[in-house]
């Protein structure tokens, strides 16, 4: 192949002697490399890439442009289509206002500022070659300035800001996937793997930029092929998921690396797989191919638990080449703050997808102009029609958008991505002022059930097969909580509203007072429904008791309800709206007219359980002054279910001088009614005494359960310990338990309604003959083994059966767990039916223990049919036998006291047959 080179122009030169200026200064600080499994800078330090990606910049993507409902996903659509409205001197006008304005200097400035150490540019080859197809002559190579002077911009700001660039060829010379928005493939001609010319013109680009930035330390490494998409072997799968080899690829990898290697041997190559960078398949030997090598893996919307990643974290492990997860991104904060944490506990640098954009979950939201969507329906529908100077007006304007200045700065997003990945805390969203309105959108930055609590937080549709929408009115922030555009106009609306508020979910401020006093709250709220129940602490302490925010006729017809006599203490506080029932619009809420707290009553607030049950919690709207020892027992009243309780104690909680612990001496469980009544003068604040109240409801906190006889879903755990969870295809789907490991084990709380036998029944999955699953029963972690069953095997891990064993279960309250015992297994759901008894393994002849359960000892009962010469084992759960008789008699009277509480086998055969039976002992 022959190659031209156009001519630098002296701009071009410029810059280039600049870089060399200042890459010769910083030289001495080296280079990042791979070493083992870890990726290095110049002094050997391991180093985490925070990268951002450019996005839209250089290759324009349909999603991104808005453009996909009129049927534009690809840049040479968005292009052809833009020049046949305003012709081709004003699109390549459009071209150039676009690329100077996407990423500037000033985004790379910020950048650095809000914590991120490096830039992934996604390329696009048009802008440094012209296709094949437009080459002067064929199978020459030509050159373009523009590309070349975009890098040459872009590193010369990362240097200044001690940034690393990793270029990243987004889209490669034909296209290299079907999913073609990704890299601008244009299917009615040759892709990258269909023709020689495209890969040709891929290694001598690569050669280009390696031999251009070959000793720029600040040149982080060369990202060789984004996002590869194709079935190389005709599998199937048209986007590579089930290549086995992948050998087209593997090929032009290392001739690509190859090449680079002519001119550079500074810079780290990032190798990725098919299936839009994670199938593998046949490319493990490049981990050995070149010594400056990283493996390179794509995540979105799936879950980040250890699972997610044990595919690639055993690549690393198993051919000792270090790792980066170069895209990600396209979710929530919550799903953004959690795959980090995931990354950076695993030691794997990442990048972030885009930079900016319209919408909320972005760094910088680009605003969409009204004229450029009428353009785009436009192009969809023909009307209504537009001037060509029109439309060229609104491309301008949509790329004049596109300037850091004109976006709106998510800083919530970038919170997520850099503060919250290592910090639980909660810190203010903005400065609240005690008296002002405070609005609720501009709730505390934090995690979710830090800052805030939502619970629908992150689309896991990778997982699931469902996709989640974590925001309902996707505006002003990417977290769970649901914000819209409010309606309200004037200077007391800030332009949005939290709304779409479900039970459970809270919101957390961060203020300070001077001094402690009585206020006045008012709350703007709407509700086209039947308004909400909420409370308000302060400090983790209820300063409000259950309040109401009443309907007002529309979700947004605002009204203002006001609530007396709300006692703030001094200094830094953060006050928490809980809802106990949602329902409402929120717009803003102030706190005013501060007064004495001695103005105020003395009263009861709230109560709780503790999580146990053992305790509860009082709530009250003072300090209480009363010594513990003075604090009347006498004084209080507790029922459960209507039933008097004694109060053994009374005493102030070491947390808060607000709050009195009860302790009694009964046993409470999820479903149990508990009320509490005062009616004394023991309990003091200052010199006022605590007002009586009566038939106060305590809030029951004891974790839900579930009755048997019932089914119950495997996912609806109270502790999962060492299980994760999958997408199951079986009837009814929902999730499976999966990735069973010996010690590994599941706890439900229960209730049983009747004691006897129960037939269990599971839903499981397994290709293992070893399977064995230990079924226990307790209280406060004391657990006996009542059952062990020994799967068989199903035919695969989504090929699902009901296996069945027997049980006995004693009526009331418990905890169940189930236990891998050995072998894997998944597990959907499991049942108890009752029986009338327990079933005969084998033979017609009849046995029966009384009584069972027992403590001291059993009658075994023997029919004729069996008792001739018959012997009688019995086996602890396990089947390790304990006490072996042989009898001729009708009975046999058996010894238990020396046997620990448990389940037993009793099994009892002759020369012809056998039967089991369990036995209790208690």
């Amino acid at each position: 192949m022959i190659l031209h080179l156009k001519r630098i122009p002296s701009r071009s030169l410029f810059i280039i002697g600049l870089l060399a200026v200042y890459s010769s200064s910083l030289h001495a600080q080296g280079f990042l490399h791979a070493n083992g499994k870890n990726i290095v800078d110049g002094q050997g330090n391991n180093f985490i890439i925070r990268s951002i990606g450019t996005g839209n910049w250089m290759i324009q993507e349909g999603y991104m442009m808005k453009s996909t409902d009129a049927g534009i996903n690809t840049q040479w659509q968005f292009r052809k289509k833009l020049m046949e409205t305003i012709g081709e001197e004003k699109t390549d006008s459009f071209y150039n206002v676009w690329l100077t304005n996407h990423f500037t200097k000033r985004d790379v400035d910020s950048m650095r500022v809000w914590g991120f150490n490096a830039v992934r540019p996604a390329l696009h080859y048009k802008w440094f070659t012209p296709s094949i197809e437009d080459e002067p002559v064929q199978g020459e190579i030509t050159w373009i300035d523009k590309g070349f002077a975009m890098l040459d911009s872009l590193v010369l700001w990362c240097s200044q800001n001690q940034m690393y660039v990793i270029f990243d060829m987004h889209g490669a010379p034909g296209g290299q996937g079907k999913n073609a928005d990704i890299s601008d493939y244009d299917s009615s001609k040759p892709s990258l793997w269909e023709s020689k010319l495209n890969q040709d013109k891929l290694v001598a680009l690569w050669y280009k930029i390696a031999e251009r930035y070959q000793n720029h330390p600040w040149v982080g490494g060369y990202d060789l092929i984004n996002e590869t998409n194709w079935d190389f072997e005709n599998r199937g799968n048209q986007n590579g998921c089930n290549c086995n080899q992948n050998k087209p690829l593997k090929d032009i990898f290392e001739r690509i690396i190859d090449t680079i290697r002519t001119v550079d041997n500074n810079h780290i190559v990032f190798v990725s797989g098919n299936c839009w960078g994670n199938n593998y398949n046949g490319l493990d030997g490049l981990a050995t191919y070149d010594d400056n090598l990283v493996f390179t893996f794509h995540k979105y919307w799936n879950y980040n638990d250890q699972a997610s990643i044990s595919w690639i974290i055993q690549k690393r492990n198993g051919l000792n080449v270090p790792l980066w997860m170069s895209e990600s991104g396209e979710n929530s904060n919550t799903w953004f703050t959690n795959a980090i944490s995931l990354f950076e506990k695993n030691n794997i640098g990442w990048s972030w997808w885009p930079v900016k954009k319209g919408g909320i979950n972005n760094i910088l939201e680009v605003t969409v102009n009204t004229d450029y969507t009428r353009l785009i329906n436009y192009w969809k529908n023909g009307s209504p029609t537009m001037t060509e100077n029109e439309v060229f007006q609104a491309v301008l304007k949509w790329a004049d958008n596109h300037k850091l200045e004109n976006c709106f700065v998510h800083y919530d997003v970038i919170d997520a991505l850099i503060r919250q990945v290592n910090s639980y805390e909660a810190i203010p969203f903005k400065k609240h002022e005690l008296g002002k309105e405070i609005f609720f959108v501009d709730y505390d930055l934090g995690r979710n059930n830090v800052a805030y609590f939502d619970i629908d937080t992150a689309n896991y549709n990778g997982s699931t097969g469902t996709y989640t929408s974590w925001n309902t009115g996707w505006s002003y922030r990417n977290d769970g909580v649901d914000i819209e555009k409010c309606s309200e106009t004037g200077d007391k609306t800030n332009g949005f509203n939290v709304g779409w508020v479900e039970n459970g979910e809270w919101l957390q401020y961060s203020l300070t007072t001077d001094s402690i006093a009585a206020y006045t709250l008012a709350i703007r709220h709407a509700s086209g429904g039947s308004g909400s129940n909420f409370f308000i602490e302060v400090d983790s302490v209820d300063i409000s008791g259950s309040l109401q925010l009443p309907p007002t006729g529309g979700w947004q017809k605002w009204q203002t309800a006001t609530f007396s006599n709300l006692i703030l203490p001094n200094g830094d506080i953060k006050i928490k709206f809980v809802f106990e029932q949602g329902g409402s619009n929120l717009s803003y809420f102030r706190f005013s007219n501060p007064t004495s707290i001695e103005t105020v009553d003395f009263v009861f607030v709230s109560a709780e359980t503790s999580a146990d049950g053992s305790e509860i919690y009082v709530t009250l709207n003072k300090e209480i002054t009363t010594p513990n020892e003075d604090i009347s027992v006498q004084e209080f009243e507790l029922l459960i279910n209507s039933e008097p309780v004694s109060v053994v104690s009374v005493s102030k909680s070491a947390s808060s001088s607000r709050l009195l612990v009860l302790n009694h001496q009964a046993n409470i469980y999820y479903n149990n009614s508990i009320t509490l009544s005062y009616n004394g003068i023991s309990v003091l604040s200052v010199t006022k005494s605590l007002t009586p109240f009566n038939s106060k409801t305590v809030k029951n906190n004891l974790p839900n359960g579930y009755a048997i006889p019932g089914r119950i879903q495997a996912e609806d755990f109270y502790v999962n310990n060492g299980f994760t969870w999958e997408v199951c295809n079986d009837v009814g789907g929902g999730q499976n338990s999966s990735y069973a490991n010996p010690g590994d084990y599941l706890d439900y709380n229960v209730y049983v309604t009747s004691t006897g036998y129960y037939r269990v029944n599971y839903r499981i999955a397994t290709i293992r003959s070893n399977a064995e699953l230990v079924l226990l029963t307790g209280k406060n972690e004391s657990f006996t083994a009542i059952d062990t069953i020994k799967f068989t095997p199903t035919g695969g891990w989504q090929t699902w059966q009901t296996q069945s064993t027997d049980v006995y279960l004693t009526e009331g309250y418990s905890q169940l767990r189930l236990l891998v015992k050995q072998g894997e297994h998944n597990l959907n759901w499991f049942e108890f039916a009752k029986t009338t008894g327990m079933r005969e393994l084998q033979g017609q002849g009849q046995i029966n223990l009384y009584p069972n359960p027992t403590r001291n000892y059993v009658l075994l009962s023997i029919s004729n049919t069996i008792v001739d010469n018959a012997t009688v084992n019995i086996y602890c759960i396990s089947g390790k036998l304990l006490k072996r008789y042989r009898t001729s008699e009708n009975e046999l009277l058996i010894e238990t006291s020396d046997l620990p509480k448990g389940v037993y086998l009793v099994y009892v055969q002759n020369r012809f047959e056998s039967i089991t039976k369990r036995l209790m002992v208690n």
